[in-house]
């Protein structure tokens, strides 16, 4: 009997406590805070810095261009970029060249390489257009379109012709296309006599070197 009223009573107990008011608490709640590390600088806003894009110097060349065979830091291309960096010059090479691919194919995509007009422009053509047995009048009618696209956009824009082929049927068509637009032929490739191979990392170092003072900035 003793043990069922001593249940009784813890169950009152037990009722009378839960029904009570919650008392507040006295000590307040701790507040959250957040700790930025000085070594931790914020980012800035796009909105604040906006980016400026260096102007670039398109190249437009063939298999050479690309330095087929060698280290992609071996090419004239790269070495070129490498000296105007160097220099703090405020141009980027943009290198869309292609292996293999003629006067035409680069007249076919440049528009797009256009999108964001190039300051300077270095076009490499003949020596693919030679290899695939281009007919004369057709390689001069590529030339000549791709030089009209390049002068549509950029009027002013300086435009080296780099001749890569030795063959007077294709040397004629790239001078009367440069004179008639503005451009410069130059002969640094084919002027040695040698074969002109992408592979030779002399060629490349020195066609860098020689491209070097050609380069407006």
């Amino acid at each position: 009997m003793f043990g069922v009223k001593f249940k009784y009573f813890f169950i009152i107990l037990f009722l009378a406590v839960s029904c009570s008011p919650e008392t507040p608490s006295s000590e307040p709640e701790p507040k959250t805070s957040v700790t930025i590390s000085p070594s931790l600088p914020a980012i800035p806003s796009p909105q604040a810095t906006p980016s400026k894009k260096r102007p670039q110097l398109l190249l437009l060349g063939s298999t050479l261009s690309v330095a087929r065979g060698l280290p992609p830091e071996q090419g004239y291309a790269a070495l070129l970029q490498q000296r105007l960096s160097a220099a703090q010059a405020p141009f980027s090479i943009l290198n869309a060249s292609v292996a293999a691919e003629t006067a035409a194919g680069a007249a076919e995509r440049l528009s797009y390489l256009l999108a964001q007009p190039p300051e300077q422009v270095i076009l490499e053509l003949g020596q693919a257009d030679e290899e695939r047995k281009t007919p004369p009048g057709a390689f001069a009618r590529d030339v000549r379109k791709l030089l009209q696209n390049i002068r549509t956009q950029q009027p002013q824009a300086p435009i080296l012709i780099l001749a890569s082929s030795r063959k007077r049927s294709y040397l004629e068509p790239l001078a009367a296309a440069a004179e008639a637009h503005g451009a410069v032929l130059s002969s640094l490739l084919i002027e040695s006599g040698q074969p002109v191979r992408s592979d030779d990392p002399a060629l490349h170092r020195r066609l860098a070197e020689e491209l070097w003072p050609l380069v407006k900035w």
